[in-house]
């Protein structure tokens, strides 16, 4: 090998090693901001911007620049936050079909179970709650905190329109859910 090869060998090698190297650390600052979008999604719907939340979701969901269950599902929360229910369940049953762990699944499905609760739908609800349940057993209590949540956020949301019904039906599905006999 002549010294005019080997040096643009080396040159070459190098080269190749730099552009590694910068494509690797700006995976890595891609990675930063998608955390950080998520991060503040989270924190925009526990502040109920629910619009920005989903904004930010979505813009983890671009810098991952691939299938985003996490961010499919912080979305959903959003959507759900805003009342949007059926975006809400669109979108969650997206994240669902992405996860392969049992533990995430499992995650998602108490998720649609909260947002079809929300929704009014309890035959729903507690089907995907069951499956949580199923895929993850220690989900049991984690499903119980998350129906009784959703049925008092929904017992909060129609108490202005009709306060005694509303508040005799959400009381009934408590009930119904914590296994209680009806009268």
């Amino acid at each position: 090998m002549t010294p005019r090869f080997r040096t643009a060998s080396l040159f070459a090698a190098l080269a190749a090693f730099l552009w590694v190297s910068n494509a690797w650390a700006g995976d890595a600052a891609v990675q930063e901001d998608a955390v950080r979008a998520m991060q503040r999604g989270e924190r925009l719907v526990q502040e109920g911007h629910y619009k920005e939340a989903s904004a930010e979701f979505e813009r983890a969901s671009d810098l991952n620049q691939g299938p985003c269950p996490d961010c499919l599902l912080g979305a959903a929360r959003a959507y759900s936050g805003a009342r949007q229910y059926d975006a809400a369940l669109h979108v969650t049953r997206m994240a669902l079909a992405l996860y392969t762990s049992p533990q995430d699944q499992a995650r998602a499905y108490d998720q649609l179970g909260t947002i079809l609760a929300l929704k009014g739908e309890m035959d729903a609800a507690r089907e995907a709650y069951g499956k949580a349940v199923q895929l993850d057993g220690r989900m049991a209590s984690q499903v119980r905190t998350s129906l009784a949540q959703a049925l008092l956020k929904r017992a909060s949301l129609a108490a202005p329109k009709s306060s005694d019904a509303a508040a005799v039906t959400v009381a009934q599905e408590i009930a119904v859910a914590a296994g209680a006999p009806q009268k």
